[in-house]
């Protein structure tokens, strides 16, 4: 809900702006063009203009089209090392280009095939003849409630990834376009194709970078070069997401983060944010707080005991050791589940396992009640017990302002995990943010994921893609139409020697107009059966 306004508020700013510089142009004395367009522009200069519709906001601009005609010329006039160098590098673009679609493309089928197959396997069994049941059989072995898998999910903040992530996934995935929107202008100012215009777009909340070229010249050009400048999108987004992989590699990206920041994972994880405004942990759990144990069990290590502990069964390593008479002078009416909430907790002795009620913050946070293996370690009237694992008691212990707190939760361990973030690395200095390094590593492995992820989705041919375009002008190379300026001998033609070739060249552009046409379509159907089944698997 909070999204949404937000989401309202950003648009109704928007509007109002441009309804206030409408109205201070409407009071304007100089006359308004008699053909305007009917989209409501709030901002005109010679070279830029930002168009407004509805909740699409759209900027373009020829300010950069000097540059790139400068860029022509300069290619053009020189041919040294460097320009073949490019040349070459874009050629090389190409070819990944079609290894690119051939991979996207088998990933999709096979992606879609994956997500069928269990559900071709539930109608085969239930069509099969029923037989009866073996006297040993477990329960539930053979026949079971197969779920669609699939290995590329898509990822749909609040569904598949946390809403709050959304401004980093929108923020990665538009610098991922602008890399390879300036793929495609150097590319074509390299074939000397100009640019019409670029620019960015704003719909509801997402991004896009685009780059604009002449219809007439790009179908000018013969099918090799208009392939570079196609796959040369997609091909800067793959040399992108391989710089970044190297950067990790030699640990450059990290190292000035971590002269800011400390790693204290050896001593156990940050609190870095709660996600609910009314949870109950936001009292107990501040900003910046160490989090040192889970129960008995110290978070002091690189490894990730954080979200096991909280998504597996809990368990006990030890007890304590209470009166006896007190453990059972309770009534154990709180360790029925169905029974109504109750201050006390559900405890379970040792040997033999008696159960009992007692008061669990005593026991459980002062630390005065000794620890215990078996009723060996405590005193002959005293019982060595645990919580039982309905009464679902959690011990968080706590470090801020030079103290050690014990602080108990009573609750599902998946809540706690669920409503609190925590990390590894602490500020140096108090007027850094705590959350900058946690949303830097998080941009970072956004930025990866978006960029790779744009080189195989654009080479897919889907309408209003690259792919498409890239396949056509693939086409083009393999079954070529020829010139339009054929010269043909009028007596051969009477005499029947160059039918057959005519022919050929028929059946040619009718196998290349069926698979332009074709192609897009099945891979459309495709793609959509793949995202419901990701959509079905990840409910």
């Amino acid at each position: 809900m909070g999204f949404v306004l937000v989401l309202l508020l950003v648009w109704t700013i928007i509007h109002g702006t441009n309804y206030l510089l409408r109205l201070g142009k409407a009071q304007s004395l100089l006359p308004t063009p008699r053909f305007a367009p009917r989209q409501l522009h709030f901002w005109n200069t010679r070279s830029t203009q930002i168009i407004l519709n509805k909740l699409h906001v759209r900027i373009q601009t020829s300010a950069w089209n000097g540059v790139h005609d400068i860029l022509s010329k300069a290619v053009a006039a020189r041919s040294g090392a460097r320009v073949r160098a490019l040349i070459y590098f874009y050629n090389v673009g190409s070819v990944a280009g079609i290894l690119g679609s051939a991979i996207s493309l088998g990933l999709l089928i096979w992606n879609c095939g994956r997500g069928l197959l269990p559900l071709f396997h539930n109608s085969l069994v239930h069509l099969s003849p029923v037989s009866p049941p073996a006297p040993l059989a477990r329960r539930g072995s053979d026949v079971t409630e197969n779920r669609p898998t699939v290995i590329i999910a898509p990822l749909i903040p609040g569904v598949t990834t946390p809403l709050s992530d959304l401004p980093v996934i929108l923020i990665a995935v538009f610098l991922s376009q602008t890399v390879h929107e300036l793929g495609h202008a150097i590319s074509a100012a390299l074939n000397a194709v100009p640019i019409v215009s670029a620019g960015a777009s704003f719909t509801v909340v997402v991004p896009a970078a685009f780059v604009t070229f002449p219809t007439t010249a790009m179908e000018a050009l013969r099918p090799w070069p208009r392939s570079q400048i196609i796959a040369a999108g997609p091909f800067h987004n793959l040399v992108f997401w391989a710089l970044l992989l190297l950067v990790d590699h030699l640990g450059t990206g990290d190292l000035l983060m971590r002269l800011l920041y400390r790693d204290i994972s050896d001593l156990g994880r940050v609190v870095m944010h709660t996600d609910r405004q009314d949870s109950d942990l936001r009292e107990y759990l501040p900003l910046g707080s160490l989090i040192t144990k889970l129960d008995d069990m110290s978070l002091g290590s690189p490894v990730d005991r954080w979200t096991p502990y909280l998504t597996s069964p809990p368990g006990f390593s030890s007890g304590w050791c209470v009166d006896r008479a007190d453990y059972l002078a309770n009534p154990q009416s709180c360790c029925d589940p169905q029974a109504p909430f109750s201050h006390l907790s559900c405890f379970v002795a040792v040997s033999p396992a008696e159960k009992g009620c007692l008061d669990a913050i005593p026991i459980l946070t002062t630390g005065q009640k000794q620890r215990c293996e078996s009723d060996s370690n405590c005193e002959s009237d005293s019982r060595c017990v645990h919580p039982h694992e309905h009464a679902q008691l959690l011990r968080l212990t706590v470090h801020f302002d030079g103290r050690d707190q014990v602080i108990l939760w009573r609750g599902p361990l998946t809540e706690v995990h669920e409503q609190v973030k925590v990390g590894n690395f602490r500020p140096r200095f108090r007027l850094l943010p705590l959350w900058a390094y946690v949303s830097t590593s998080l941009f970072w492995d956004y930025l990866k994921l978006a960029t790779l992820s744009l080189y195989l989705f654009n080479l897919l041919p889907l309408p209003h893609l690259d792919g498409t375009q890239f396949m056509q002008a693939l086409l083009d190379m393999v079954l070529p139409d020829g010139t339009g300026f054929d010269e043909y001998d009028v007596e051969a033609l009477e005499a029947a020697t160059n039918r057959n070739q005519v022919a050929l060249s028929r059946n040619r552009a009718r196998w290349k107009s069926g698979l332009g046409r074709g192609i897009p379509i099945v891979t459309t159907c495709i793609f959509i059966l793949s995202t419901l089944l990701a959509l079905i698997t990840t409910r």
